[in-house]
């Protein structure tokens, strides 16, 4: 099996804290990078109600939280876990090699 992905270099793992999100750029793309329960995940970081960035909310039973409005957010699948159905965000592999936290797109 062949990895199709680009790897992008994004942060050191010590920059994170637990529960935390921080927003990244790669290319055109903005993503927020988290780190809950030890585990890595990434997801666009725009939510699709109101164009707010999600990395700046907290992460609640595994979801992030809108700010603009309350709705969270999956980390695992991007689907919407509370308000509205039928609402999803883009998510990315996350991955760990020597320290370096690494976005697959």
């Amino acid at each position: 099996m062949t990895d199709d992905l680009r790897w992008t270099p994004v942060g050191k793992i010590a920059e994170w804290k637990e529960g935390e999100g921080r927003p990244i750029m790669i290319g055109a793309r903005r993503l927020g990078v988290y780190l809950h329960g030890g585990t890595f995940f990434a997801m666009k970081d725009i939510c699709p109600h109101a164009g707010v960035s999600l990395s700046q909310g907290p992460i609640v039973d595994g979801a992030v939280m809108c700010v603009g409005h309350g709705w969270t957010f999956d980390l695992k699948t991007g689907e919407v876990a509370r308000g509205p159905g039928g609402y999803k965000v883009a998510t990315y592999p996350v991955r760990v090699v020597d320290g370096d936290v690494q976005v697959g797109v």
